[in-house]
């Protein structure tokens, strides 16, 4: 028997998933809203069928916290707008399906068996497996999904793609899939892609023979042959040239190449893992890389969270960082004083994980021999950044009530000029109490530019409410 939250603000669409559910055996846990859905969840749940526009927000923004729940439930976003951004936030969120209503009985025990039975079916210990991470941290829900990952792919040998920012580490995740995969006693060869001189690509990738090019005074093998049983791990793979592009593809489906100058083809039995900053599949509908070899690439696509996603992740990475410049430079231990660490976990850190080290390793550097790191050792660029949010903070906070005071003050002389109670025909209170609804909204999302986010703030309802009030009033 399988346990099923439903959460959804419609009573008909809880009744018809309780009654699916106790037809094939199943406990149903029932809320209108997130916060009742996640009070509830105390036990380990097994799946969410999980609404989008709710009373108290919007569900996608909640997809993580209910996969996080006890149980690690597979969710199952359900809505009646059917909206394609939303089916690809969601799904690439790690949403197992996304539903549009209205919906059928059949429709709700046919997703529910295959959840379930993909539950049922899942390869055992993949998500238990220890992962020898080289210090990648983290247990947010991009970075547990993307670990998750990396622990599957240590298992087989297709082909890995990692994306991410520049600096997120998608070569720590490269050798640590090495190093738990079945041939961590083999070579891992680094290919950096944006160094290779273009006229040298293929000598580099595939090897020549004596004599193949002006400076080719004896042969040498190539890094696909070094990489033989072992790990080739292409960096930067969306720099790789056009030209290389069709026999770089050639060489990984058959594993076989010819290096420059030679007649006879040469093997090697290479594992790949690719990684690239960029969009490739915006590339490749541009024709400027390959279809055919991104769909080679996209064995599992692992995608690495920016760090200003992981904040959980900035406390340890900074003593880790801390203590390894010490040790290496012979300064005594040092320590992050709270409010450095608070305006590291406010900063938005565009150069991910590879610029906080260099922060600490400046911060260490400026503090000399002092054994407590403070604000003023960091680098002056972040301080600034900082300061400038803070103040932007509070301007916005000051903004927020204007526009609040003015929708106020806007609409009772509006309705005092627009409705006449003392007429011969009043409205009823309810008609007086929808108009002047619709006034209020209409006026507060004038004046806060038509920003969702800004609107709300001022109304003091959630974005899901705000969006809720907009399609009442058919704006």
């Amino acid at each position: 028997m399988a346990r099923v939250l439903v959460v959804d603000d419609e009573g008909l669409m809880r009744t018809m998933v309780q009654v699916v559910c106790n037809r094939m055996g199943h406990e149903t846990l029932l809320a209108g809203s997130i916060q009742d859905a996640l009070r509830m969840a105390v036990e380990p749940v097994d799946v969410v069928l999980l609404d989008v526009w709710l009373p108290d927000g919007n569900g996608l923004e909640y997809q993580a916290d209910f996969a996080h729940l006890p149980g690690s439930p597979d969710v199952v976003v359900i809505t009646g707008n059917g909206d394609g951004d939303n089916a690809e936030a969601a799904l690439r969120s790690g949403a197992w399906e996304f539903l549009t209503k209205p919906l059928q009985m059949r429709d709700i025990e046919q997703c529910l068996k295959q959840v379930l039975q993909f539950r049922q079916n899942r390869m055992p210990g993949s998500e238990s497996l220890v992962v020898d991470s080289g210090h990648i941290l983290g247990s947010g829900p991009g970075m547990s999904r993307a670990l998750k990952l990396l622990a599957q792919a240590a298992k087989s040998e297709v082909n890995v793609l990692l994306l991410g920012e520049t600096g997120v580490g998608k070569e720590l995740f490269a050798r640590a899939l090495f190093r738990n995969s079945g041939r961590a006693a083999s070579p891992f060869i680094t290919v950096d892609c944006a160094s290779l001189p273009e006229t040298l690509v293929e000598s580099h990738l595939f090897g020549h023979s004596r004599g193949a090019f002006t400076g080719a005074d004896r042969a040498r093998d190539g890094l696909l042959l070094a990489a033989d049983k072992g790990t080739l791990f292409l960096d930067e793979v969306g720099d790789l040239p056009q030209p290389m592009q069709g026999v770089f593809l050639r060489a990984l489906e058959q594993r076989r190449f010819r290096p420059v100058g030679e007649v006879r083809e040469v093997s090697s039995d290479f594992r790949l893992v690719a990684a690239t900053n960029k969009n490739l599949e915006m590339m490749a509908k541009e024709n400027s890389f390959r279809a055919d070899l991104l769909y080679r690439l996209q064995g599992i696509t692992i995608v690495i969270p920016p760090l200003r996603e992981r904040l959980d992740e900035i406390p340890a990475l900074a003593r880790q960082a801390i203590a390894r410049y010490c040790l290496g430079s012979d300064q005594p231990k040092k320590i992050l004083s709270d409010d450095a660490l608070g305006m590291l976990l406010e900063y938005s850190w565009p150069g991910n994980v590879r610029e906080l080290i260099h922060c600490i390793q400046r911060a260490c550097l400026t503090a000399g021999k002092g054994d407590l790191l403070l604000p003023v050792h960091l680098p002056t660029h972040m301080r600034v950044d900082c300061v400038r949010r803070r103040m932007g903070q509070a301007a916005h906070e000051g903004s927020a009530k204007g526009l609040a005071a003015s929708a106020a003050c806007g609409l009772s002389v509006q309705d005092m000029a627009g409705q006449d109670i003392a007429g011969q025909n009043p409205p009823s209170l309810r008609e007086w109490k929808l108009q002047a609804e619709k006034a209020y909204v209409r006026q507060v999302w004038d004046l806060s530019g038509e920003d969702v986010r800004k609107a709300a703030e001022v109304a003091g309802i959630s974005r899901g409410h705000w969006y809720e009030l907009m399609k009442k009033i058919g704006l």
